[in-house]
């Protein structure tokens, strides 16, 4: 029997550490946003910067929906259906445009963006987090 906190459905309570060393573990994750009134969720590269996730996208499309102001989250999961395991981690915030050059650079040597290619016409995004919450699912013999 495992001594980590439960919430009301058994799964286990991950720490803020633990959720961020989650999300650094894969490189690709689910951006969710409103669109055109109503929910749009996206595949995107990202990176982990202190207590905030970092990516890029084209400008336009996903971009200016998120840098109106308006709420954002980010997920990133794994499950084994084999062992009946899994974890989810969910940040909650606001996407805000990176405009400093020195860590421009620095994401650019960091993430490895599957399908933005064209560096030209690229938005830098810093989800600000409000909330970071995660959970692990194992399953009781």
């Amino acid at each position: 029997m495992s001594n980590e906190p439960t919430d009301r459905h058994g799964l286990e309570v991950l720490s803020l550490s633990q959720c961020l060393a989650l999300l650094r573990s894969r490189p690709l994750g689910r951006l969710a946003y409103l669109e055109a009134g109503g929910p749009t969720v996206v595949p995107v590269n990202h990176l982990v910067d202190g207590p905030s996730v970092v990516l890029r996208s084209l400008s336009g499309g996903k971009t200016d929906a998120v840098l109106n102001g308006q709420s954002v989250a980010f997920q990133l999961d794994e499950h084994d259906p084999a062992r009946g395991t899994g974890w989810s981690v969910l940040v909650r915030g606001r996407a805000v445009p990176v405009d400093d050059a020195e860590e421009i650079a620095r994401f650019e040597a960091e993430l490895d963006s599957w399908a933005v290619q064209n560096h030209e016409d690229v938005t830098w995004l810093r989800i600000v987090a409000e909330e970071i919450s995660g959970r692990r699912l194992r399953r009781s013999d």
